[in-house]
């Protein structure tokens, strides 16, 4: 898991392919309206809503796509856990490429504000969108770059 600010975004181009097509991309944009883009690079959506209790829901991780998410506007708590430490799996969804689990520590997790960005390879369990005392609203890009 990579968290940083989006001015840093760069440095990590080595890291994750395709990454520099993918920020040439979206500096193209003056906006970003809810949806899904697909690209030859892989793909990108822009999610907007309210976040929900740091408690609700599962952990996720993924398969196939390395998660860059970068927030727009509002703020989300994330939490964090390595998929070995993540209990009660559900089936693989392929069409997701996503693994859901039940159960998961809350013990590792940070606030996500305005002008930050996150790196989720396939061994960082994580649940994104979340809060700790009260419900924010929030806009994201959600990159989706083949590992």
């Amino acid at each position: 898991m990579i968290i940083d600010k989006i001015e840093n975004i760069s440095f990590y181009e080595g890291m994750v392919k395709n990454l520099s097509a993918a920020v040439k991309t979206l500096g193209e944009f003056k906006t970003f309206e809810t949806g899904r883009y697909e690209y030859d690079w892989g793909f990108f959506m822009v999610q907007e809503g309210v976040t929900k209790g740091i408690a609700e829901g599962n952990f996720e991780t993924h398969d196939k796509y390395i998660d860059i998410q970068i927030l727009l506007e509002g703020s989300e708590v994330l939490a964090w856990a390595e998929h070995k430490e993540l209990f009660d799996p559900e089936p693989y969804n392929e069409t997701k490429d996503a693994t859901y689990y039940k159960n998961g520590s809350l013990e590792n997790r940070m606030k996500i504000t305005l002008g930050m960005f996150y790196i989720c390879f396939p061994h960082d369990g994580h649940k994104a969108v979340r809060h700790t005392e009260f419900s924010t609203r929030y806009k994201k890009l959600v990159l989706k770059l083949p590992k």
